[in-house]
């Protein structure tokens, strides 16, 4: 994500740039090395808040909710995005 960031930087010579979407599932299937799990979750969510806040970054961290309609279009992983689960709990 860094490394994107930077990229959208340079590309934008000078135009505020926003991460508009970002996240970490909580469950579901692996990616390429990326794992899903509630503490691999709260690890990529407090990073991320920790080098937006160091760098003055602007970041809308994705989702709020998990949302179990998205598990058709985007895999087992896809009903699983929120902070909070299905039943509004906090996760950690």
């Amino acid at each position: 994500m860094k490394d994107m960031y930077q990229r959208a930087l340079r590309a934008a010579k000078g135009k505020k740039v926003i991460i508009s979407e970002t996240g970490w599932p909580s469950q579901g299937s692996s990616l390429e090395g990326a794992y899903p799990s509630l503490d691999n979750m709260l690890k990529y969510f407090m990073n991320t808040q920790k080098w937006a806040q160091e760098d003055d970054i602007e970041i809308f961290y994705f989702s709020s909710f998990d949302e179990s309609w998205k598990i058709g279009a985007e895999g087992d992983v896809g009903a699983y995005w929120g902070l909070w689960d299905a039943q509004e709990e906090l996760k950690f």
